[in-house]
This record gives structure tokens, C-alpha cells and sequence, in this order.
């Protein structure tokens, strides 16, 4: 250090730090005075002498705002309260999170919540404001909240926006036409999870209006029109409804997409179908978003027409469709025919040959498929559930493309429903043996009481979904299943619970490949489990929940593959001898026993063996709980 040179209490030649500013007001000095020394280890009080603090610290302010920096602007800067020079930060600024660049700060807000992206960062400081301002990645997949039902205001004797709801769409608007460029993927959603879901017989307009034009008060009007909202809704929601003009929410969508349609690849309108339920042409604003390749809409409330249906056949870029009706209760709405979704499987589905993913689930009004679906020879995943199938059409045998078929809760693909006087021809025809692809096809609740024989061509099935069909009425549960199925050499997940079973099929133990099989809730005793089960090389889960077993198969012990293990609700089940044998199971994880029924619980002996294999298990591994016994009223983990 040269003569003359001046260093002060953090070490630098000119400062106005608070350890200073104490330090010369401790030694009734001036920050410009040469420091004198300070005994280490204690800070003098900076209240020795008040007056010279404050003018240290007056004079402190003024030096400040004639600081500059390298490039000669005035420096203003304040840390804790206290204004000090621009050399005791630059260092802190340049490792603060407001030096790093706009692509880091991007990435690090994708972590963050949505709402938060919106509402909470542009709100930090002017930076991160204009950098969530313009179309950033970060806007690429977007989600808006609204209400399940949309606000209603009165407006004289017609049915309009509220205020509150015009106020939304205007906020919504203004805040997404600087970024609109950015959007790929634009989620709809309702706030609400239950949405409309206690509607009750509808009302007409013209009942609605004399009954608002009694009522005097402004404010009861407005409460009795959101009160009426719903039942207003299902009766708009009919196809037939006459001379319809209060369609606002259609409008509002058309001018959400607006700005968006010309980039717009995915949309998901979720539990908020009040955006299309209003007036004609439910689809209409969609036609504009040419470059549509994902479209989903669920808990529809609203019939489809065929001339809705138009609009979305025109968008010849879609590559994935789920329409998902959500049905009114048995009795209300229209008839049980056809209640909500699409009357019949549209014609102009078949224009929409890109498409590799079709989802139409809860539409009663679908009971067959056109010969023409050959056409969507792009089609991988199929899903008809809970619509009213009677059959399969043999050209569904030509989409050698599809890996999933998705036919649940059809139950007149089935004999059960079926009039035994009829001779019909069978709802899995021959021809669906094409389907060389396929790996996935549920037949939950179809009304079985046979496994079709065409399944056991379908060499590449990985995946059986067979739970809630009739398939055990007779004395041999082998009679349900043909013999080809033990062929199935890739089928790894077989699904055959509550089927009415009394024993596992004899075949199912030829199914190399199999990893979890299901027998939930049959009346499988004992005698019915086959000891060839125990040479399944690759099963890792049993599902035995709900049955007649009276005592712990001893042929688990012989699963060595066997990793969890599921016993509950066998309410005769008893463990009259040590069950040790589980013990050799090396890749055991868990083991579920349980009796939930009123009047079942364990007998005193069972406990003690039970307790000693938990005890075993425990030794084993004490980091794991593999035996979970319950009893009614009672949860015991025995760890």
C-alpha cells in the first residue's frame, strides 16, 4: 500500500458500508478519515455518538448519488436499507439470478405452476416481465381455468354475459395476443372437478321468461338466473331445440382461438363443454384451426349431429380424436336410446385417414361400424367403450396398423343379452384374426359366457381383459376358454376376475409369458388353483382377492418369481399350520390378507402364524413390510 493510502473497515479504499459507517461513528470519525484500529472480536456500538453517525450516514447518501459506473450512469443502489456504492456489489449482481440470460430464466420458470407462470413471475420485477411477455417456449402448452358452468347475467328478458364473465374474456384476451404466436397446445378446463353433474328435467324458455319478468328486484332476478342455469343447459342441449340466439359461449370460444388457430396443433376442452354446448353447430369454430392434429373433448353435454361432426372431418391434419360424453342420469335428458355424444358412428369420420388415435367412450347412440373404418388404415388405437356395440364388422379385421382395442361396458357384443331364438351372426367375426398388431383389447363387461375363438389367432397379444363376463357358468371353467388361447406365447397380463370362476382354467398355466394374472372376486377354492401354476416361469402377481380359499396355497411357495401376493376377503381363509414356505420366495415384496366382512376375524391361532412369518420376513429384510394383515375394524402392518 502506498503513503498516504486510506483503507477502511471492509478492506477498500473508498466505502460506505455499514461496518464503515459504525466503525467511524465508534472512533467519532468522518468515512473519508484514516480508520483507526478496533479491537478484533467486538463491534463497537454505532450509538456512542449519534450525532456522528447520522452525518456519516447523510453524507453517505450524497457520495452515493454522485457515484457512477464504468460506463458513466449514475449507480443507485440499496441493499438491507442502507444505500451503499456500486463497488461493494458488483460482484453480488453478477452471480444474482437477474444476470442470467433469458433462455436460463425460461427454463428455470418451466418448473414452476402455471398459474404462477402467469400471475405470480411477471409480478417479481420489469425483467422478468418483458421476458414472459413475447411468444416464449414457455407458452407452448397452455391451460386456462373457468368456471363448470358458465356465469348467466339478465339482460331484460334474454339470457347474456355477465359482466364479471365479459370482464374474464377481455383479461384472458389482451394477456394472450402478444404470446399467441407461441401456443402449440392450448387445455381448456373447468375449475370445478364434479361439474353439472345433478341435473334435473329442463326447462323451456319460454317457461323461464314470464317466470324472470315476476320478479321485481334486480338482485333475485340475477340469483334466480344463475339458479336456473343448468336446467337451461340441458334444454339447450337438445337437437331440437327451437330458434336458439343465446349462443355466447360458442363466440367466446371462436374468439379464444382466434388468435391461436393458425398455429394451434393440440386442444383439450375439459369439463367445460358449455364453450360448445350453446345453440347450433356446436364444432363450428373449429374449423378454422387448420393445423389440428390432437382434439379432445370431454364430459360432453350435447347431442352431435352429423352436421357438427363436419366440421371436425374437415381438418384433414387430425391425427388423434377422443370425444367423451358424460351422460345424464337414467331418466332425465332424452330417451335411453340415445341420450348425449353422437346419434350413430359418423360417415365423415372416414375422411380423416391420419388419424392413428380414435377415442368415442359413453355414446349409446353408436351401435355398429361402418364396413368403410378399412380406410383409417393408419388407426393404432381404438377405443369404443360404454357405447352399445352388437357386433364387430369384419373390415375392422383390415387395420393391420392397431395395437389397442378398447370395447368395454358393450354388453351386446355378448350371448347374455342375445335372444336365444335368433340366429345372429357372431360379434367377433373370423376376419379380425388380420389384426396381426395387436397388443391390448379389454372385453370387460361384453357379456361373454365364451372366450371368442378369433382371439387365439392374435399372436401378438400381450394384454387379455376378460373381468365381468359369465365365462365360469358351467361345471368346467375350461368350457369358456378355447384351446388355441394357451397358444398366446406373448400374452404377459391376463384379466379374468369376477367371472363367476370356481377353478383357474387348466390352460392358463401353458402361458410362458405370463407375468399377472387376475382373479379377483370368483369363487376359486383351493382344489381350483392347478399346481401348474407354480411352473409359470415369469409371474411376478397373483391376484386371489375375494374368493372361497379356506388355507394359504402351499403351491405359492413354489412361484419363485413371485413378487406380490393378494389374499384379502377370503372370509373362510385360516392359517391352521406355520407358513413359512413364502419364505422361499426370494423376490417377495407383498402380501396382502385381510377379512373386511361383518362377523370375520382372525382366530387366535391364525395370528400366531401369521406373526411368525412377519417376524421371518422382517428378519429377512427390515426395510421392507411385506405382510400386511387387516380385520374388520382393525388395520394391523405386521412389520
Amino acid at each position: 500500500m502506498q503513503a498516504g493510502e486510506v483503507l477502511y473497515g471492509c478492506g477498500l479504499r473508498e466505502c460506505g458500508c455499514v461496518l464503515c459507517l459504525r466503525s467511524a461513528a465508534a472512533t467519532h470519525r468522518h468515512p473519508a478519515m484514516p480508520r483507526q484500529d478496533v479491537p478484533s472480536g467486538r463491534m463497537p456500538s454505532p450509538y456512542s455518538s449519534a450525532p456522528a453517525y447520522l452525518a456519516a450516514r447523510r453524507d453517505s447518501k450524497v457520495r452515493k448519488c454522485c457515484e457512477q459506473d464504468s460506463q458513466g450512469r449514475a449507480c443507485t443502489k440499496k441493499r438491507r436499507g442502507i444505500f451503499q456504492a456500486d463497488t461493494c456489489s458488483t460482484q453480488a449482481d453478477a452471480n444474482s439470478i437477474q444476470a442470467l440470460p433469458a433462455d436460463i430464466l425460461l427454463h428455470i420458470f418451466a418448473f414452476t405452476h402455471p398459474k404462477a407462470q402467469r400471475e405470480v413471475l411477471p409480478l417479481v420485477c420489469r425483467q422478468w416481465q418483458e421476458v414472459l411477455q413475447g411468444p416464449v417456449a414457455l407458452w407452448r402448452h397452455l391451460e386456462l381455468d373457468f368456471p363448470a358452468a358458465m356465469d348467466l347475467g339478465l339482460d331484460g328478458s334474454s339470457l347474456a354475459p355477465s359482466r364479471s364473465f365479459q370482464a374474464r374474456m377481455a383479461a384472458v384476451l389482451t394477456w394472450l395476443a402478444p404470446r399467441s404466436a407461441a401456443v402449440r397446445s392450448l387445455r381448456l378446463r373447468a375449475s370445478d372437478s364434479n361439474g353439472r353433474k345433478d341435473l334435473v328435467s329442463p326447462v323451456s324458455w319460454a317457461q323461464f321468461v314470464p317466470l324472470l319478468n315476476n320478479i321485481t328486484n334486480e338482485h333475485d332476478r340475477q340469483l334466480v338466473a344463475r339458479k336456473m342455469q343448468p336446467l337451461l343447459m340441458a334444454a339447450w342441449a337438445e337437437p331440437d331445440y327451437p330458434h336458439v340466439q343465446h349462443d355466447y359461449t360458442r363466440d367466446a370460444l371462436a374468439q379464444l382461438l382466434g388468435p391461436v388457430k393458425l398455429a394451434l396443433e393440440e386442444l383439450v376442452i375439459e369439463r367445460c363443454s358449455d364453450f360448445l354446448s350453446m345453440g347450433t353447430l356446436h364444432f363450428s369454430p373449429l374449423a378454422s384451426v387448420s393445423r389440428l392434429r390432437v382434439l379432445s373433448l370431454k364430459s360432453i353435454q350435447f347431442t352431435i349431429t352429423d352436421r357438427d361432426f363436419d366440421a371436425i372431418a374437415g381438418l384433414e391434419e387430425l391425427q388423434e380424436i377422443v370425444l367423451d360424453c358424460d351422460q345424464p342420469p337414467e331418466g332425465q335428458g332424452q330417451t335411453d336410446e340415445a341420450k348425449w355424444g353422437l346419434l350413430h358412428f359418423p360417415e365423415a369420420m372416414k375422411q380423416l385417414t391420419n388419424m392413428t388415435h380414435l377415442t368415442l367412450s359413453c355414446h349409446y347412440g353408436i351401435t355398429a361400424l361402418p364396413q368403410g373404418i378399412s380406410r383409417l388404415d393408419k388407426l393404432e388405437v381404438l377405443n369404443l367403450d360404454f357405447c352399445t356395440l352388437s357386433e364387430l364388422p369384419p373390415s375392422l379385421g383390415q387395420l393391420t396398423a392397431l395395437t389397442t382395442l378398447d370395447v368395454e361396458g358393450n354388453p351386446y357384443l355378448g350371448d347374455t343379452f342375445r335372444p336365444d331364438h335368433l340366429a345372429m351372426p357372431s360379434a367377433f367375426p373370423t376376419q379380425l384374426s388380420g389384426l396381426q398388431a395387436l397388443k391390448y383389447i379389454n372385453l370387460n363387461s361384453c357379456g361373454l359366457t365364451s372366450v371368442p375363438e378369433v382371439l387365439s389367432t392374435l399372436s401378438t397379444l400381450e394384454t387379455l381383459d376378460l373381468e365381468d363376463n359369465l365365462l365360469g357358468g358351467g361345471e368346467q371353467g375350461d368350457v369358456a376358454f378355447p384351446p388355441g388361447i394357451a397358444g398366446l406365447s406373448r400374452l404377459q397380463w391376463l384379466n379374468i376376475a369376477r367371472c363367476e370362476l370356481q377353478q383357474v382354467p387348466h390352460l392358463v398355466e401353458r402361458l410362458s409369458a405370463l407375468r399377472i394374472l387376475d382373479l379377483t372376486n370368483n369363487r376359486i377354492t383351493n382344489a381350483g388353483l392347478p399346481s401348474g401354476l407354480a411352473r409359470l416361469p415369469y409371474l411376478k402377481s397373483i391376484g386371489l382377492k375375494r374368493n372361497c380359499l379356506t388355507s394359504v396355497p402351499r403351491m405359492l411357495g413354489q412361484m419363485h418369481s413371485l413378487q406380490e401376493i393378494y389374499l384379502e376377503d377370503n372370509n373362510e381363509l385360516e392359517v391352521t399350520e406355520p407358513i413359512r414356505f413364502l419364505m422361499d420366495l426370494p423376490q417377495l415384496n407383498v402380501v396382502m390378507m385381510g377379512k373386511q366382512e361383518p362377523n370375520s376375524s382372525w382366530m387366535p391361532q391364525s395370528t400366531i402364524f401369521l406373526v411368525d412369518l412377519a417376524v421371518q420376513l422382517k428378519l429377512r429384510d427390515p426395510t421392507k413390510d411385506v405382510l400386511r394383515l387387516s380385520a374388520l375394524g382393525l388395520g394391523l402392518p405386521l412389520t
